[in-house]
């Protein structure tokens, strides 16, 4: 059964990558663009305006093809499609590709960054060049982030001190990172795809997760928790990059056109999320949630709950401590 599926999803994934090129066949380039978020969110309004860039720009010459939503596979599979060169531009969340780059769960750690001033002032920096640079041996290439922001704590229990997550069951992310957070917080970490989150949480095989309110709201998870903490305790940023074969076979004029409009995409889309977020609170306030702010102390406690995920992070994520060294750095100036 698990082969007649795959079989039927790589002819399904196959048959919508052809249209995509015979839409666009009057196009000298055909880039599809994947990513796993739908349509009404801050991603895909951002997606859009990449592919208004880039064929404005290049006078036709470049098509661009979006795939909302996961259609082309999970954020692993696109993975290796864009690494493979069967998939042109991918935004995904790091947690995603870190199989590729560990190194990438850097900015997933907990408690790292104080605000988003600081932390896109750190993505708009050389670090970011540096953060990326070996994935150029996996044959891609870094173009710049957009982002989901700040993750938020969702249950079907208050969640006010690091010992309400004792004995519960939290979906997490592929990102051995993000488990160990949960561990440390005493909880036991539930792989989940993103996709098969929302039926996880309303048929109660896990007791809470963790997403910015962005995708709290365009994903409904609203609906099946009955409680959200104002945590803020970690960021998720999406890898926005490209296959390192399509780019190389652009002229120059096109790769700079392609690597400017992943730029202005970048910061247009995390404007949309910081516009949009109080509006998406005030959603799940209305839809009956109850929300809790954390107080200075309980946030404080928090925080020294996460410590060990740090060292944990230094000492066994390869290559991890030079990037974790360079963000300390960064948020001490």
């Amino acid at each position: 059964m698990k082969r007649i599926l795959f079989v039927l999803f790589v002819g399904v994934a196959v048959f919508a990558l052809a249209m995509a090129g015979t839409a666009s066949a009057a196009a000298k380039w055909n880039i599809k663009f994947g990513h796993d978020q739908p349509e009404k969110s801050p991603h895909h309004d951002g997606a859009l305006l990449f592919k208004k860039l880039v064929e404005e720009g290049s006078n036709g010459e470049i098509a661009v093809k979006i795939f909302p939503s996961q259609v082309l596979g999970t954020g692993l599979q696109m993975s290796e499609m864009v690494q493979a060169g069967a998939l042109e531009i991918l935004a995904i969340p790091t947690s995603n590709m870190q199989v590729l780059h560990p190194p990438l769960q850097v900015l997933d750690l907990p408690f790292l960054f104080p605000n988003p001033e600081a932390l896109f002032k750190i993505l708009d920096s050389d670090f970011t060049d540096k953060l990326y640079k070996p994935l150029v041996s996996r044959n891609i290439v870094g173009l710049h982030w957009i982002i989901s922001g700040f993750k938020q704590f969702t249950g079907n229990f208050p969640i006010r001190t690091p010992d309400d997550f004792k004995g519960r069951k939290i979906r997490v992310m592929p990102a051995p990172i993000i488990r160990e957070q949960f561990k440390a917080l005493g909880a036991s970490p539930v792989p989940i795809d993103f996709h098969e989150l929302y039926n996880a949480l309303q048929q109660g095989v896990v007791d809470g997760q963790e997403n910015p309110l962005t995708t709290i709201v365009t994903m409904k998870f609203y609906e099946v928790q009955k409680y959200m903490t104002l945590s803020n305790h970690a960021f998720i940023a999406y890898v926005f990059v490209a296959s390192k074969k399509f780019l190389d076979s652009l002229p120059e004029k096109h790769q700079k056109l392609i690597r400017e409009s992943a730029k202005k995409t970048g910061v247009y889309e995390r404007g949309l999320v910081l516009k949009r977020e109080k509006g998406f609170l005030e959603k799940i306030k209305k839809s009956g949630v109850t929300v809790i702010d954390l107080k200075p102390q309980d946030r404080q406690a928090f925080q020294k709950a996460v410590e060990p995920v740090y060292d944990w992070f230094n000492s066994n994520i390869a290559g991890g401590k030079p990037y974790y060294d360079m963000v300390r750095a960064a948020l001490k100036k």
